[in-house]
């Protein structure tokens, strides 16, 4: 006698949809050294500031410079006027001004760092319907 061997089909249906809601923030983060020019800074029509002459915000004395990266900038005040950039050279030993600095003048490095956060929330009203045929 053969082997009766049963036969079943199933079919799904799934419907509904899936959403994603993203929020996202960036955030600037500020930071300004500050250095009152020298007369040993001035020299042969530049002036050279050593990041070591500067001081931070809080008047704490700093060895390096930020670098700046692809999420941050830097901008350069003197005498509180912004500077443009084909003016300086900036690294992180270094600030040179491609100009003789007053002597006694302000100089300001300003960098601005961005950092970036996500958050996504996904909301499903997926349903499954099966049906089993015989």
């Amino acid at each position: 006698m053969p082997i009766i061997k049963p036969v079943y089909t199933a079919t799904s249906t799934v419907t509904g949809d899936v959403t994603v809601a993203t929020t996202t923030s960036v955030t600037p983060a500020p930071a300004r050294f500050t250095v009152f020019v020298t007369a040993p800074m001035v020299a042969g029509g530049i002036t050279s500031i050593p990041a070591a002459s500067f001081i931070d915000d809080t008047g704490a004395a700093i060895t390096t410079l930020p670098a700046v990266t692809a999420n941050s900038y830097a901008n350069v005040y003197i005498n509180g006027v912004i500077q443009p950039t084909s003016v300086y050279t900036l690294s992180t030993t270094a600030l040179n001004i491609d100009d003789e600095v007053t002597v006694g003048a302000p100089v300001i490095v300003e960098f601005v760092t961005h950092t970036a956060t996500s958050t996504s929330t996904p909301t499903s009203t997926l349903g499954v319907t099966t049906i089993i045929t015989t």
